[in-house]
């Protein structure tokens, strides 16, 4: 039979293991900036500072926050865009601001 201690031990590694799997699908599932996020799940899989998927006339990509057109990838914009936010309980509108990202030309 098992001690106490030994029991702990094995959850802990256990829990830590999951902790380890978890952080690792996440990263496997980011969607870098310029990526498509067309599929209405991978809507917050976009990875970077202030990440968001954003849709466009030719698509939806993910793009980052910005200040600066600097902090864009080459060719990029750094442009104000209206950031809609909606409920997950029933769809509808709950904010709407504005906000800075960068924008594929």
């Amino acid at each position: 039979m098992l001690s106490n201690k030994i029991k702990l031990i094995v959850i802990a590694i256990f829990v830590v293991l999951l902790g380890v799997g978890g952080l690792v699908a996440n990263k496997l599932e980011a969607i870098p900036v310029g990526g498509s996020c067309a599929n209405a799940s991978q809507h917050d899989s976009c990875s970077g500072p202030d990440a968001a998927c954003i849709s466009a006339d030719s698509g939806d990509y993910c793009s980052i926050g910005c200040k600066a057109a600097a902090e864009c990838p080459a060719g990029w914009k750094c442009e104000s865009i209206t950031a809609e936010t909606f409920s997950t309980k029933d769809g509808q509108k709950t904010k709407s601001e504005q906000t800075k990202m960068c924008v594929k030309p």
